[in-house]
């Protein structure tokens, strides 16, 4: 739910009234406006009555929703507060959060698992290298697709930004450790996105190397298909 959200979904003729359920990782801006909440807010849409929109995220994220001064009701959603490890039962969608290395400061950024009883998929976004406590968590599941940041592109040598984000090695460790703890298979599709202009070649470029391990390159409009 970042700042551009409204123009992406216009861009690519999303209707956001259609959409059932929303899972945030973290409170970081570029994660979550608010704003995108409020404009659910009766008056705002040309509709009567505003279909049920079920929002899944940490309480960090919950306490900056609190800031904007709206009632849930007015807005359409059901809050469902998630921690690291919870699971959530969305209809067909079992969702389950793990810990994310991101955002030490609030401590409770979480990655998705999110499985359709048909395909299971991480999104492991934002995160860095995951912290031990997170493997045992992801062991056996043979993921049908990953799709994991890689935020500070090529510039292995930016330490402190690995702290947070992944660069192109550390998108190869989590690859290798999942491989060995037969979190992912050889079916299974990776794809990687959250790229920073700062630390990240051109798209072709980029798109040239993460091939070489085996990871497709987003791009805005991509649609993932199993």
């Amino acid at each position: 739910m970042s700042p551009d959200l409204l123009v992406a979904c216009s861009m690519h003729n999303v209707h956001l009234m259609d959409v059932k359920y929303a899972l945030v990782t973290h409170s970081h801006r570029d994660h979550f406006d608010s704003t995108n909440l409020v404009v659910r807010k009766q008056g705002f849409p040309e509709r009567d009555e505003l279909p049920r929109l079920e929002f899944i995220a940490p309480p960090s994220v919950m306490t900056l929703l609190n800031t904007t001064g709206v009632k849930d009701s007015t807005m359409g959603i059901q809050r469902i507060p998630i921690l690291p490890y919870d699971h959530v039962d969305l209809y067909r969608y079992q969702i389950k959060a793990v810990k994310a290395t991101h955002y030490p400061a609030v401590g409770d950024a979480v990655n998705f698992i999110i499985d359709d009883g048909t395909a299971k998929v991480l999104i492991a976004s934002d995160t860095a290298v995951y912290k031990e406590e997170v493997w045992p968590h992801l062991e056996g599941i043979e993921l049908d697709q990953l799709i994991i940041e890689c935020t500070v592109g090529t510039n292995t040598g930016f330490k402190e930004g690995q702290e947070r984000h992944l660069s192109i090695d550390g998108v190869q460790s989590m690859i290798n450790r999942m491989k060995e703890i037969h979190a992912i298979t050889d079916n299974t599709a990776i794809c990687a996105t959250h790229f920073t202009h700062k630390h990240c070649p051109s798209h072709d470029e980029l798109s040239r190397i993460l091939r070489e391990i085996g990871v497709e390159c987003a791009y805005d409009g991509l649609v993932l298909e199993r």
